[in-house]
């Protein structure tokens, strides 16, 4: 995928809808909308949401990624192109959930504790999600019900708004075409630091 990638309008498309949900929520234009989502969804039971919900935690990001990795050492003896994007795309996308986190600095729904735009569970099922629909074609409805599952658990546990799950389940794939766009830019400083740390394992093929 080259930077011309970036032009499509499917790209440009989940750019101008990102921006927009990020305009909406500072502008407090999706205050209204969150309000009566919340308000309208039921409270299912949370032992079985919170088993659910932590498909898009750290708990699951981290050994699917091993996992990941492991079958590409099996299979080539290195990483795949697509599994380094995947991994780049996750790291990065965190930070900027982390960072607009702290910035925006949006209570949860219902007094529930830390801060609630963007939602980084969501992020993560979500960047999950666009990996293996870019890695398995097949499994590419499954991935779609992956990623909103993970989002509707959020919102059913009452811990998150509906802006904050949109702008991630729009981000994830943002990150990730630019990330695999800009691959050839990245990817020389990448081997370097693979090399000198002698992790050649690592490296791409």
């Amino acid at each position: 995928m080259s930077s011309e990638s970036l032009k499509n309008w499917k790209f440009l498309l989940n750019t101008a809808l990102l921006v927009l949900v990020l305009v909406l929520q500072l502008t407090g234009l999706m205050a209204g909308m969150n309000s009566r989502v919340d308000a309208l969804l039921p409270s299912p039971n949370p032992g079985l949401m919170n088993v659910l919900t932590a498909f898009g935690s750290d708990l699951f990001l981290v050994p699917f990624a091993i996992a990941v990795i492991y079958l590409d050492i099996r299979n080539s003896g290195r990483l795949s192109r697509e599994t380094l994007v995947f991994l780049v795309s996750a790291f990065v996308g965190l930070v900027i959930v982390g960072v607009l986190k702290v910035a925006i600095n949006e209570p949860r729904p219902r007094n529930h504790g830390g801060y609630s735009f963007p939602s980084g569970h969501t992020y993560r099922g979500a960047i999950i999600a666009v990996y293996a629909s870019n890695r398995w074609k097949r499994a590419t409805p499954l991935a779609v019900i992956f990623a909103v599952g993970v989002a509707i658990t959020r919102l059913l546990l009452h811990v998150h708004w509906f802006g904050d799950v949109l702008f991630s389940l729009l981000l994830a794939p943002w990150v990730y075409s630019i990330v695999k766009a800009t691959q050839d830019s990245w990817l020389p400083l990448y081997r370097r630091v693979i090399s000198r740390l002698g992790l050649g394992v690592l490296d791409v093929e």
